[in-house]
């Protein structure tokens, strides 16, 4: 299962950030939702890493670039703490690139369902989740480059004389954990959860939901189609670059006043039209019907899945 889990950052001169990775945290539940009526119940989570196998090969992957950094000459690195497991690594500022992350939960997949955590964060949850759950540190950037192997234009591919390893040291970590790097093969879990969601939107009964749910917002006054637009906010982000031109001092990291009303009535029409659990419904059959069509590969991942959380036991149970 993934939670607060951020997608791949995207950098300016049209250059994606490899090796984000899935980095996950326990729910407030160890045990896996059984129930279809339980929203949070998804049929391709069982081809999945438990929350506790992410933990395990995040230690281990974190343990193991631990030990590369040093390698490299990071000594100071050597006491660094990996439990909780630092949140992936940002590029310093100033150094010639933007970076920009997303943030996504199951616990949102629906979008936003409680009133009072969307007066908090907006359509923010997960971003704030994620930096929980994940302390950020701040890294040099040799420090930066060496862990994630990730270079733009002139920057050095050595440090302390020593060459980088291909996507870093985490990506060394993560090779000897998987056999392979994760993102460079396809992920049938991750892309089976998405053409769930593409599927399910276009019946009939999720269609009815949305224009169910637009009404209801309408009354509240905002304008629309679906739970989608409204996170998207096009409005919202034309008002709220208007206000940084004139002057604004919010931090632009945090969800202003209007973001939060709107994801305040986006939750409260999603309970007042019983929007997660008909939707959620009809994910749960779009995804019992694509397990039955990819179980082969489903069954494949899941040993993959096995096989590293194995390997990533017997790293940590060497070091202990």
């Amino acid at each position: 299962m993934r939670t607060a889990t951020p997608l791949l950052p995207v950098l300016a001169l049209a250059i994606a950030l490899a090796g984000c990775g899935r980095p996950s945290g326990p729910p407030a539940s160890s045990a896996s939702p059984a129930s279809p009526d339980d929203p949070r119940f998804l049929p391709l989570a069982a081809y999945d890493m438990s929350d506790e196998d992410v933990r395990t090969v995040g230690r281990a992957r974190w343990t193991l670039a631990k030990d590369c950094m040093v390698r490299l000459g990071f000594g100071s690195l050597k006491d660094l703490d990996v439990d909780p497991v630092p949140a992936w690594p940002r590029r310093p500022a100033g150094t010639g690139v933007v970076q920009f992350a997303l943030y996504a939960s199951d616990d949102l997949r629906y979008g936003v369902q409680d009133p009072g955590q969307a007066a908090r964060y907006g359509y923010q949850a997960a971003r704030a989740e994620h930096e929980r759950r994940y302390p950020q540190k701040d890294w040099t950037l040799s420090e930066y480059l060496a862990l994630t192997g990730e270079f733009v234009q002139e920057d050095p591919k050595s440090v302390h004389g020593h060459r980088i390893p291909r996507r870093g040291c985490l990506g060394e970590a993560d090779r000897a954990i998987h056999g392979t790097n994760p993102q460079d093969r396809k992920d049938p879990v991750l892309s089976l959860e998405t053409k769930s969601l593409e599927l399910g939107r276009q019946v009939p009964a999720w269609k009815a939901a949305d224009r169910a749910w637009s009404a209801c917002m309408r009354k509240a006054g905002h304008r629309y189609a679906s739970p989608r637009d409204a996170e998207i906010g096009d409005d919202r982000q034309r008002q709220e670059l208007e206000e940084r031109l004139n002057g604004s001092s919010r931090d632009p990291g945090e969800p202003s006043a209007l973001e939060k009303r709107t994801a305040s009535a986006d939750a409260r029409c999603k309970q007042q039209t019983g929007y997660v659990r008909i939707v959620h419904a009809i994910d749960v059959r779009m995804q019992n019907q694509l397990v039955a069509r990819n179980r082969e590969t489903l069954e494949a991942q899941r040993r993959w899945n096995e096989d590293a959380t194995r390997a990533a036991g017997e790293i940590l149970e060497d070091r202990s």
